[in-house]
């Protein structure tokens, strides 16, 4: 095999976690091979599969293809060793289903060198095909809807790749009722809404890339029945809860899980033209991207960390069965007491408007009508009762801050109400996750290893393992490794701040905490004004609103993300004045930190007011893209065109807009309904620069600290020899921590390369450091 050998990979599934009934790949520029599963002896196909790992593969995917690789490995091992290696799997299905769950436990593949296209398409313009947020406009008077759209469509012109999962790709500008949480609708005015739905599959960017207009695409093959199946627990004979019933598949009894379909996958796979000409293609439209992104090197940590997540995500991590049932019982015992519909809107915008005056419904939602987003129940958790301040009689004064009103220190009403709410919210999403992780046996954590715009991982299949909550109520019933394993991991300290630090570099800072100060104490001096940095450090770990140096911690996130002083003020738990003066101020005393940051978000700033609210709104070219330290780029060159198009079209509607007389009351404005269109055209485009503005300088630091992190991931994952070998080590990513479970002789060589490796990125990040910890109990215990 020569050493520049490339293997171009792809498969074909009984569905998403089925097995894969057909494999394909191709051999540099060689001719393209498809091998039958089912319908070959399954020594051929584990030769094959063993084959594949003495190769750099490139694939498009490939932590689905390194699953399946590993799937297919191990359950045909095991079926081999029962009926002989010479059977074929198709005579053998409901035992070969029987046996995936054995299998779960077999060996770990892994290719010499890897590439994933899928991956790194997302490093190029086809970033823009990740999924994003929607363009809306709101509150265009409907009389001149259509016209917008039908301008809006003229002047913006997007590929269809942006809408390629939609049944007509041609769907662009819609108008979108405006409907209070009652379902009441308003009839003066509508949302103008763009809702993206891109397409990062091979064949939308095969077609875009490289011009190809005769590709076979999937919706126009034969129909095949979908299989029941999870992604966090995938294999076959995993129980199901079915209208509150559990139900254990088995050969009685598959209920339409793979077994039940798979014959009709054999057939297709292995004889419809069509389908197999569909497969090649696969193979074919691999090996030309490959070569159009100009053949990129192997073995990025990207494309490493897709295999391994592939591969780990097979084999699970080990969960504490007992203690998960005990958390699920308890909170089922939890939601059995709630007595109102915290699952509908509707129920759920009554129960808490009913203890709402229609003036606290303005003031506190910001809205006419009851929201009941996570947001607004947060701060309404917190709502005190209210009394006519006595100074002022309620006309308004300095005491009251000009509202009449002054706070008690009784809680009012709706706080119960909405608490009750975001408690029974929090029980269910719980309760969601333990049935999950009991119904599986194990953690099968899956990942998009580029699931974020800044190059962070996100979970996908079902569960997502970033959102498992910290504390060790939960993260106490994971430990993670297995008994052959023990478990070592620990997590980046202070990260953000740290990076925060290299990027937005202020020498007084610095200074402070080289000294050993606390960020997050040192910003909760100036959010709690007369408190010292030693009184805000004691408060740690006291219960509620008394932990002063939490809420600071709080703070401190809501200022690298670039929160407004109501996201601060919400997040500290404290007045929005009281929020802009403290930030304020810590910017006058760290003026290299403000300047540095500010540098950074008005390379994204389009628009302008230099005379304030009202005056003319200027237009300046902004940054296409804004650049980790290691130089990933998130891109906005879509986002920019858009905003440049609602800017121009605000700026210079159509004539016949203008003539129309046609008078509304918008914002309790009365204006023109072109004007209206205009006021809704500026606050839409201001709103997407604003976004911009905040995800450009969130990225400098959630990038950087995504790169670091995958790195150090990858540098493990080196521990775990190439080839069909034992398990070694199982790194994985939760944010800023890596939990490693290992064998216990490579503990010691982990630790010494985790504490190089965290020295080698001093010279990029100078207080960068790690706390890590080898033999840990469980998850908690880092």
């Amino acid at each position: 095999m020569p050493a520049s050998s490339i293997l171009f990979l792809d498969k074909e599934t009984c569905g998403f976690h089925g097995p894969a009934v057909l494999i394909q790949y191709a051999i540099d520029d060689r001719p393209i091979i498809m091998h039958s599963v089912f319908t070959s002896p399954i020594y051929e196909t584990l030769g094959l599969l063993e084959m594949f790992c003495d190769y750099t593969i490139c694939g498009f995917n490939l932590a689905f293809d390194w699953f399946h690789a590993n799937k297919c490995y191990n359950t045909l091992m095991l079926l081999g060793l029962e009926v002989g290696m010479d059977a074929y799997p198709e005579d053998h299905i409901d035992r070969m289903a029987e046996l995936e769950s054995a299998a779960r436990d077999g060996v770990c593949l892994k290719p010499k060198g890897s590439i994933d296209l899928f991956l790194h398409a997302r490093k190029t313009e086809y970033q823009s095909t990740m999924d994003r947020g929607d363009v809306r406009i709101k509150r265009v008077p409907s009389t001149l809807a259509h016209f917008l759209i039908a301008e809006l469509n003229a002047r913006i012109h997007l590929k269809d790749i942006y809408f390629a999962r939609y049944a007509d790709p041609t769907r662009r500008w819609e108008v979108r009722a405006i409907e209070n949480d009652l379902g009441e609708v308003n009839a003066d005015f509508v949302d103008i809404c763009l809702k993206f739905a891109p397409s990062a599959s091979l064949k939308a960017i095969t077609a875009d890339a490289l011009l190809r207009d005769d590709v076979i695409h999937y919706d126009e093959l034969a129909e095949l029945p979908n299989p029941e199946e999870c992604g966090y627990a995938p294999f076959a004979t995993a129980p199901f809860l079915d209208k509150g019933i559990l139900r254990t598949p088995s050969p009685k009894n598959w209920y339409r899980r793979w077994p039940l379909y798979i014959k009709s996958y054999i057939v297709h796979w292995g004889y419809n033209e069509q389908a197999r000409q569909y497969a090649s293609d696969d193979v074919t439209n691999t090996r030309d991207l490959y070569h159009f992104f100009g053949e990129p090197e192997p073995n990025d940590e990207d494309s490493d960390l897709a295999c391994l997540v592939g591969a780990t995500r097979w084999k699970g991590l080990k969960v504490d069965i007992p203690a998960f049932e005990k958390l699920r019982d308890s909170i089922q015992e939890k939601l059995k007491s709630v007595s109102f519909a915290f699952n509908s809107p509707k129920a759920c915008a009554i129960y808490i408007g009913e203890l709402l005056s229609e003036t606290e419904k303005v003031v506190i939602t910001k809205n006419d009508s009851v929201s009941t987003k996570g947001i607004i129940l947060e701060e309404l958790a917190k709502r005190k009762k209210q009394v006519i301040c006595e100074g002022c009689s309620g006309m308004g004064c300095d005491e009251c801050k000009l509202t009449g009103l002054i706070d008690t220190a009784e809680d009012h009403p709706v706080a119960a109400r909405a608490q009750a709410l975001l408690d029974a919210r929090h029980a269910k999403k719980e309760l969601e996750l333990f049935n999950k992780i009991l119904l599986a046996g194990r953690f099968h954590a899956s990942y998009k290893v580029i699931g974020t715009l800044s190059g962070r991982m996100s979970g996908t299949d079902g569960l997502n393992p970033q959102g498992i909550q910290r504390g060790d109520r939960i993260r106490s019933c994971f430990p993670l490794a297995w008994d052959n394993m023990q478990l070592d991991g620990g997590d980046f300290e202070s990260f953000e701040v740290t990076i925060a630090d290299a990027v937005w570099y202020d020498p007084r800072l610095r200074e402070l905490q080289l000294k050993g100060m606390k960020f997050h104490g040192i910003f909760g001096t100036y959010l709690f004004p007369g408190l010292t940095y030693e009184q805000i450090l004691a408060t740690k770990g006291l219960d509620g609103e008394l932990d002063l140096y939490s809420r600071a911690k709080q703070g401190v996130f809501a200022m690298l993300y670039g929160g407004e002083e109501y996201t601060l003020a919400n997040r500290v738990g404290i007045e929005e004045e009281a929020a802009e003066v403290a930030y304020a101020k810590f910017s006058r005393d760290f003026p290299d930190l403000a300047k540095n940051r500010k540098l950074i978000s008005d390379r994204f700033c389009s628009m302008s007011q230099e005379g304030g609210i009202g005056t003319k709104v200027e237009w300046a070219e902004p940054a296409d893209y804004s650049e980790s330290i290691f130089g990933f780029k998130r891109y906005f060159t879509l986002e920019n065109d858009i905003c440049r198009v609602l800017f121009n079209l605000a700026e210079k509607p159509p004539k016949d807009w203008h003539d129309l007389k046609i008078k509304v009351v918008r914002r309790d404005r009365e204006q023109t309904a072109c004007g209206a269109v205009r006021s809704a055209l500026f606050a839409s485009s201001f709103a997407l620069q604003a976004s911009n503005m905040r995800a450009a300088g969130n990225h400098v630091i959630q990038s950087t600290g995504a790169t670091i992190t995958k790195k150090l991931q990858c540098r493990l994952w080196e521990f775990q020899p190439s080839g069909v070998q034992t398990w070694r080590v199982m790194p994985t990513n939760f944010h800023d921590e890596i939990m490693c479970p290992t064998v216990p002789e490579l503990s010691d060589a982990i630790s010494k390369a985790v504490v190089d490796f965290v020295d080698s990125y001093k010279d990029k990040v100078p207080l960068i450091g790690m706390d890590w910890s080898a033999n840990l109990d469980n998850w908690s215990s880092k």
